[in-house]
């Protein structure tokens, strides 16, 4: 009887034994997986930001120096409301915002006080500021700056506490309004280019692509195999009626790519506001390009004057403001002798005199 009661309490012991050890293994172990500044050295608690994509429709982010972008939502469209009113809009764009912002998770306190925001970036001057709301209700609120070491530093709407979050950085939301715009001018397949047509001050030049090949239209100096009959399509074009000798292929082939490479014409950005006299729009020094393509579908856009290397656009039978990026803009008031080779610009089309650039109109 008394070895059984001993048995019994022996059993209990090691009970306790192994009881206490899991407790001490796990108290451990929570321990280690704690970030024990952030429950002991700081009485601060996390923010709680809880995005559900779907549900948010509004959006507003001011990002640095560029100007305030405001989203909203009516059903399942999204519109940009400022600084220009447009649904012209990549939905992609918007998706990553709201998906970043889904993925925000704070990590640890990093400091406390205003004193502190311009070593991380945190001023409204150097910082990332994005609200998404829900029903008029801001759902997140915050001020993005550096990446840090400790990861991506952030502070909460008018709270001064400094953090450290993961799930997203600043850059996911460092965007300018162009960058939420659909900045597709056009959609137009090179191959389908079947005539083009260039209208400046110095004159209208027409291409119209052969598509059997042949000696017409090829570059000077082309081998015998790259001007075989039945070769790929080639160009004829004319210059104010009268026909190019020795026009470089090449260049008009350059002049569709610059248009129509990968199928569609993006503009680097818009001119939101400016008049026809800043743009140069409205001005009889414009270049008029006119791609007409197999069915007989026109493309038809202006340029006006330069941004730098880029030039202001508008396509006809839209009134939005493009600017161009370099590769098309170079094209405008080419004139006849970017598509002749130099040593023969001379002898320009057939007749004569009437092939020397400029002076192929006098």
């Amino acid at each position: 009887m008394a070895s059984s009661k001993q048995t019994q309490l022996i059993i209990v012991a090691v009970g306790i034994v192994a009881f206490g050890g899991l407790y001490y293994w796990q108290s451990k172990k929570d321990a280690s997986s704690t970030n024990t500044e952030f429950n002991e050295a700081s009485k601060t608690s996390a923010p709680q930001i809880k995005v559900v994509p779907e549900e948010i429709d509004k959006i507003d982010i001011k990002a640095k120096d560029k100007p305030e972008v405001v989203l909203t939502k009516t059903g399942t469209d999204w519109a940009m409301t400022a600084p220009v009113q447009t649904n012209k809009l990549q939905k992609t764009t918007i998706d990553e915002v709201l998906n970043a912002l889904k993925g925000v998770q704070f990590k640890e306190p990093i400091g406390k006080g205003q004193n502190l925001y311009a070593d991380y970036d945190l001023t409204p001057e150097k910082a990332v500021h994005v609200v998404a709301s829900k029903g008029g209700t801001p759902v997140a609120d915050l001020w993005l700056g550096a990446q840090k070491s400790r990861g991506q530093m952030a502070r909460v709407g008018n709270d001064d506490q400094i953090w450290s979050i993961s799930g997203a950085s600043a850059w996911s939301f460092d965007k300018a309004p162009k960058d939420f715009r659909d900045r597709k001018v056009w959609d137009l397949a090179k191959d389908q280019v079947a005539s083009v047509e260039i209208k400046d001050a110095k004159g209208t030049l027409d291409f119209v692509k052969e598509e059997g090949g042949g000696d017409a239209g090829t570059d000077a100096g082309a081998s015998d195999a790259t001007t075989d009959a039945g070769a790929k399509p080639t160009w004829t074009g004319t210059f104010d009626g009268k026909p190019i000798k020795d026009l470089q292929t090449s260049k008009v082939d350059d002049l569709v790519n610059a248009f129509a490479l990968g199928g569609v014409l993006n503009a680097d950005d818009f001119g939101d506001g400016k008049s026809d006299t800043e743009t140069g729009l409205g001005s009889s020094e414009t270049t008029t390009f006119d791609f007409k393509t197999k069915d007989g579908t026109s493309h038809k856009i202006v340029l006006g004057k330069t941004e730098g290397t880029k030039r202001y656009a508008r396509k006809e039978g839209d009134a939005t403001i493009y600017l161009l990026a370099e590769s098309p803009s170079a094209w405008a008031e080419s004139g006849l002798d970017k598509f002749v080779p130099a040593p023969a610009a001379d002898a320009g089309v057939d007749g004569g005199d009437a092939g020397k650039g400029d002076a192929a109109k006098k």
